[in-house]
């Protein structure tokens, strides 16, 4: 279905409906809550699991988007009713809720055969065929899973807990692996509060334990009110701003799209509601792609810091590291300096700019992961492209053998040292990144983009960051004359993943419900 321009507030207006019933985590990842805990659970007792979810929604900790977003609002006319007020921001814990396929089988849930789930969330991103579709097939056993293929721990339900450091103690009894109920089983894995500016900070800032500025460049979606750091760039980038302007159905299912149609919903038996193919069990939620990628920190200083052709790390990147010094012959890679502000970082387009890549490198991880108006013929066409695959990026740097242990011996605290030395607190990120097409998003983005041999013109390369392939290596263009350098060495490893649906609050409820009472119990 498609809309014309005059059409453009309706669609959007339904979405700004779909507030109080979409997840928070579209709306933000709240880094002002430096401490988290991701909690992979399986489920061996449905009864078990949905009072546990029952009990979890009645701790008030798990929000829709209008509790820490505001809607966009039309600008209203004389005589109509003024805008709502904004939401609170004094949110002080938040927990997201996902399932992968196998955990909405574990619960009982039954797929309606007219709206299915799609292949990738019903075959699991942990999955043989997926792994090799992704080029994982090289990599160990992974440690968990949305599947239990390999001896790793197959996760169900995915929870991303959210809490400020000003709550003393363990802030929610409820997701304490050690006191959940029986016919539940947890892994648990603390995030480093240390790769997060603290709140007094001037600016946010997000690093990852390589040592660079995260959480560039990330999209903005169309019909929600605007944060504080979004409306700084958009002042400073002017008309660029629309260039990370997405339409609210590439991450929330059931919203208009890229393509000017609604995103498709999957739908379940006993649904108490009419469905569609944009509505349903699915619509208003979204899926979770998530993989647990150490970094291997001592590997990379090691190698960047013994080859001649200076800062060679930052060129990998595709992105200067704060506080590095700048020599004369490497001045120009500066186009994603993480010196400046995140709202002049944002505004450029590697076409008008950089189509050489002389500022920085065309196989750059930043580059691949974002490649913005690179890889068409025109910038118009290259935006448009690219908007067709971006991710929302919600992942934290998760902690390993820490020793400043606050509240139970997986969690970290933070501390000045977190962040220091080959061997850092922060061992890697939980990487989680939500889209409403698992194919044409994340999927295209590993396959094409990050493991893409000839991404962006280049010959037998990965991503230098996340590629597997052994002799895989990285140019650096220059004048007259750049660099092959390779082969590189393992810079990281993915340890567990898969595909999780967030679902909506209103689905979140009547999962959590007693098959009886959920059978019987309008909508």
């Amino acid at each position: 279905m498609m809309f014309t321009a005059n059409k453009k507030e309706e669609p959007l207006e339904s979405f700004r409906q779909g507030f109080d019933d979409i997840p928070a985590i579209v709306g933000t990842g709240l880094p002002q809550l430096r401490r988290a805990r991701y909690l992979l659970v399986q489920i061996a007792d449905a009864r078990a699991a949905r009072s546990w979810l029952r009990a979890l929604m009645a701790s008030d900790v798990v929000h829709s988007l209008a509790r820490v977003r505001a809607r966009n609002q039309p600008k209203k006319k004389v005589g109509r009713e003024p805008a709502p007020a904004k939401p609170s921001r004094d949110v002080a814990q938040m927990v997201t809720v996902a399932f992968s396929h196998a955990g909405l089988m574990a619960l009982g849930v039954k797929e309606d055969a007219r709206f299915p789930f799609p292949t990738p969330f019903r075959a699991g991103g942990a999955s043989a065929l997926r792994r090799k579709l992704l080029g994982d097939a090289q990599e160990p056993a992974w440690q968990w899973g949305d599947v239990g293929t390999g001896g790793g721990f197959e996760t169900h339900l995915f929870i991303a807990h959210y809490w400020s450091e000003q709550l003393a103690g363990e802030p929610l009894g409820l997701l304490d692996p050690a006191r959940l109920p029986a016919g539940l089983r947890a892994l648990s894995i603390s995030s480093c509060p240390s790769y997060i500016a603290s709140p007094d900070a001037p600016e946010p800032a997000v690093f990852e334990p390589f040592g660079f500025r995260d959480g560039i460049g990330q999209p903005v979606i169309d019909g929600m009110g605007l944060s504080s750091a979004e409306k700084k760039s958009k002042q400073a980038s002017g008309r660029l701003f629309d260039d990370r302007l997405i339409q609210p159905g590439e991450f929330v299912l059931g919203q208009l799209n890229e393509y000017g149609e609604r995103s498709y919903c999957p739908n379940v038996e006993g649904w108490p509601r009419e469905a569609s193919a944009t509505g349903g069990f699915g619509r208003n939620g979204t899926y979770l792609a998530v993989r647990q990628i150490e970094q291997h920190v001592a590997v990379f200083n090691q190698f960047t810091a013994s080859h001649a052709r200076p800062l060679l790390g930052d060129m990998m990147v595709g992105r200067r590291k704060p506080g590095a010094a700048c020599p004369t012959d490497a001045a120009g890679y500066s186009v994603l300096d993480s010196a400046r502000p995140p709202s002049e970082i944002d505004a450029f387009r590697y076409l008008t700019l950089d189509a050489d890549g002389l500022e920085c490198p065309r196989g750059a991880h930043a580059r691949r992961a974002n490649p913005r108006d690179a890889l068409a013929a025109g910038v118009k066409a290259g935006i448009a492209d690219s908007k067709l695959h971006r991710l929302l990026r919600r992942g934290r740097v998760y902690a390993e053998g820490c020793s400043q242990g606050a509240s139970g011996a997986d969690a970290c605290a933070g501390h000045a040292a977190g962040r220091e030395g080959d061997t850092p607190c922060g061992r890697g990120l939980m990487f989680v990144a939500l889209n409403s097409d698992l194919e044409r998003q994340f999927e295209f983005v590993q396959k094409s983009w990050i493991a893409g041999p000839r991404f962006g013109d280049l010959a037998d390369e990965q991503d230098p960051l996340l590629g597997t392939d052994p002799d895989r290596a990285f140019t650096v263009q220059g004048c007259p004359v750049g660099e092959r350098i390779g082969p590189l060495p393992r810079f990281t490893t993915v340890r567990g993943g898969g595909y999780f649906f967030a679902p909506s609050l209103t689905a979140l409820r009547w999962l959590a419900q007693d098959k009886e009472t959920a059978a019987a119990q309008p909508m």
